[in-house]
């Protein structure tokens, strides 16, 4: 379930409610709005779920990149055992080794680099995402919290 959806959904529930005269306050039905922290409840799980599948996409990424890494690390060695068989061309070979041995760990550290970065900006995206639904379902409950009990004079305790 989309938790934009949801509270979207949300806002305009509170947006329809009827008004108390001169507060600005209104009046909402708490079995929906209990339903609609269940829900949320239910689709937050599927948010971690997402981030947990990112972050695995990132390990994956890293791992591919260090094994590309390994295979032309390799590759320049084998190239540079077969140059170094040929007398004249040993000095040759080694620069080459060299040069391809430093292009594999540049190409490497990049790979792993963009993979970090990318992981992390949609693991950011995902904290503001999530705080700001928190920040949102405490203004709720902060204002459920603000109406006198039916039959009672006093508000009722504040948790959490």
């Amino acid at each position: 379930m989309d938790l934009m959806a949801l509270i979207e959904e949300m806002e305009e529930m509170i947006e329809k409610s009827p008004r108390l005269p001169l507060t600005g306050k209104i009046f909402l039905d708490s079995s929906l709005v209990l339903d609609f922290l269940d829900r949320l409840r239910t689709a937050l799980p599927e948010e971690i779920q997402r981030a947990a599948s990112i972050n695995r996409e990132k390990e994956r990424i890293i791992a591919e990149a260090h094994l590309q890494a390994q295979a032309i690390i390799a590759e320049a060695e084998r190239r540079a055992e077969d140059l170094a068989q040929e007398s004249e061309v040993v000095k040759l070979a080694k620069i080459q080794a060299g040069e391809l041995l430093n292009r594999a760990q540049k190409t490497a550290e990049e790979l792993r680099s963009s993979a970090l970065n990318y992981a992390d900006g949609i693991l950011s995206q995902l904290e503001a995402h999530l705080a700001q639904l928190l920040a949102q379902v405490r203004q709720g409950r902060k204002e459920l919290q603000a109406y006198p009990l039916k039959g009672s004079k006093e508000k009722p305790s504040q948790e959490g």
